[in-house]
């Protein structure tokens, strides 16, 4: 009890020492903390963006109108075997001119349907994949129908959707590149903290060394100290997303009003929880970093 009530206390002291060092760190760190929630929240809401846009990456086979029922069924069955496949529609030719007259009927730009006499649109296959990077492949596995008496046309969008697996690894890399940046600058706003507290207690630190007292001991404060920067900053930051959570909740799901993206209650809680993990982290590391340097002298 006696040696936790000395490390509570020369953690405390250690950092009410230099009050103006002590609240830039922690001004430092809770102002990463904020961009580093304002990124996750920014990053959820691309990723299902994206998400999105990758469940509408569809393939689209024109059917003969001479292909039996029979060798249809046998090719829908085929496709939908595929791994990449998630689900294949079958649209006859009765529904592909009823989709079109409904188009016709919010479209000025389009004729009026209903002079068409027979019916001149293809039944189609339209093929929903699960992987959107398997585009490519799937469409020429497919081509090779074309010609067989039962697939007369496949058609896909190779370019939007390279562009779309594009803007994902994009998305991916940068996100890894920002929070490398903000665990960078963090850990490195502490280990300075630490080691201008670790230089200012030298002599005592020496002492406790010369009286047996373990690298343990002496490291303990310091790893505490770095932890309350970590903790202050941490709340400091909480603070602040917790008032501005309702305005820019109600502002991302105007936006956003179109993905499923949930910043429900659930999800504040999670983000709060990693905050308060991602400071309390970053103060033991950069403290560990910055005593063990200095009794490795």
């Amino acid at each position: 009890m006696t040696r936790g009530l000395y490390v509570l206390a020369a953690a405390w002291h250690g950092f009410s020492r230099n009050p103006f060092m002590s609240v830039a760190s922690t001004l430092t760190v809770a102002l990463m903390l904020v961009l580093l929630a304002f990124f996750v929240v920014t990053d959820r809401g691309l990723q299902s963006a994206v998400a999105l846009l990758e469940q509408k990456v569809e393939l689209v086979l024109y059917l003969s109108d001479d292909a039996k029922i029979s060798q249809i069924l046998e090719l829908r069955a085929r496709v939908e075997k595929d791994p990449a496949v998630s689900r294949v529609d079958y649209v006859s030719k009765e529904d592909a001119l009823k989709r079109l007259k409904d188009l016709s009927a919010s479209r000025a730009d389009i004729g009026p349907i209903e002079e068409i006499g027979s019916n001149p649109l293809p039944a189609s296959l339209e093929i929903k994949l699960a992987m959107a990077q398997e585009s490519r492949r799937v469409a020429s596995e497919l081509r090779a129908e074309v010609g067989s008496g039962i697939v007369t046309e496949v058609v896909d969008n190779p370019e939007v959707v390279d562009q779309l697996l594009t803007i994902t690894r994009v998305l991916s890399l940068g996100g890894f590149a920002v929070l490398g940046m903000m665990l960078f600058v963090t850990l490195f706003v502490i280990v300075n903290t630490i080691r201008i507290a670790v230089h200012a207690r030298r002599d005592e630190i020496e002492i406790m060394q010369l009286v047996g007292a373990t690298d343990r001991l002496i490291s303990a404060p310091f790893i505490l100290e770095g932890m309350l920067v970590g903790i202050f900053g941490a709340a400091i930051a909480l603070v602040v997303l917790i008032g501005a959570a309702g305005p820019v909740t109600t502002s991302l799901v105007k936006f956003l009003d179109i993905l499923p993206v949930s910043l429900g209650s659930d999800f504040l809680a999670q983000l709060a929880a990693g905050v308060l993990g991602f400071a309390l982290l970053m103060g033991a590391g950069g403290a560990t970093i910055s005593i063990r340097t200095h009794l490795a002298k």
